[in-house]
């Protein structure tokens, strides 16, 4: 996989002040990315004006911009913009550690060859994101998470592209799906992803009954898909996943 290129998705809404260093940990990769596309959802702060500045910096970077169709029509703008293989998603307001990319490359390749691998998450609550590995590690979970992942963009061809009328939970439901259709998805026992905990964000500003009935909504999808073709067993839980 050595010639393989790599595309990131970025969704963007009104992330002045988070974004730059979103950029900074994928700039810092030890294996480099290909191309950036970030897609700006009708940001009304100064996102925009950043992102017209780094993209004269950094030719990988390409802006596209939509009209508050939510973070799933966000990422679809993207995954039909994205030229490269292997796809990869960071939130704006996340980061990722620097051999995120080349470890998890190196997982792909290997010979039982996953269509998706993830890791760990490690949840964060300050500004800035030096000195992350000493933070204690009951902070540190497995869960879904889109960031945390490299996928191959044979994925996407075999489940489609995400869920828009979800608001939440649509990298649930994405990975439902994953799992249905029988790719071989593996999870890491490293850090592969920093989600930052903070006011204002859309998981923190939606309430929990939107929560749960999105989570509802991606199960029940999910359960609907397996009675249409006759399957009754439950998924292995999302756990079984992680390696030894």
């Amino acid at each position: 996989m050595a010639g393989e290129g790599i595309s990131v998705i970025i969704p963007a809404y009104n992330v002045d002040g988070f974004i730059a260093a979103a950029y900074s940990s994928i700039a810092a990769q030890t294996r480099p990315v290909h191309e950036i596309l970030v897609i700006d959802d009708g940001s009304t702060d100064n996102t925009s004006a950043w992102l017209r500045r780094m993209a004269r910096k950094d030719h990988r970077i390409r802006v596209f911009t939509s009209d508050r169709l939510g973070p799933s029509g966000a990422r679809n703008v993207g995954l039909r913009a994205a030229f490269h293989p292997i796809i990869a998603f960071l939130d704006a307001d996340d980061a990722w550690p620097p051999y995120k990319i080349e470890r998890q490359m190196e997982r792909l390749s290997a010979a039982d060859r996953p269509d998706v691998v993830s890791g760990l998450i490690q949840h964060f609550r300050r500004s800035e994101f030096s000195a992350l590995d000493s933070v204690n590690p009951v902070h540190t979970r497995v869960h879904v998470n889109l960031g945390a992942c490299l996928f191959r963009r044979g994925v996407f061809d075999v489940v489609g592209a995400f869920e828009e009328s979800l608001s939440h939970c649509e990298d649930v439901d994405l990975m439902f799906r994953i799992r249905e259709s029988g790719l071989k998805v593996v999870i890491m026992r490293e850090v592969t992803l920093y989600y930052r905990v903070r006011p204002g964000s859309l998981t923190q500003t939606q309430t929990i009954q939107e929560q749960e009935r999105d989570a509802l909504k991606a199960l029940r999808l999910s359960i609907g898909r397996r009675r249409h073709i006759g399957c009754t067993a439950d998924l292995p839980r999302f756990t079984s996943l992680i390696e030894e």
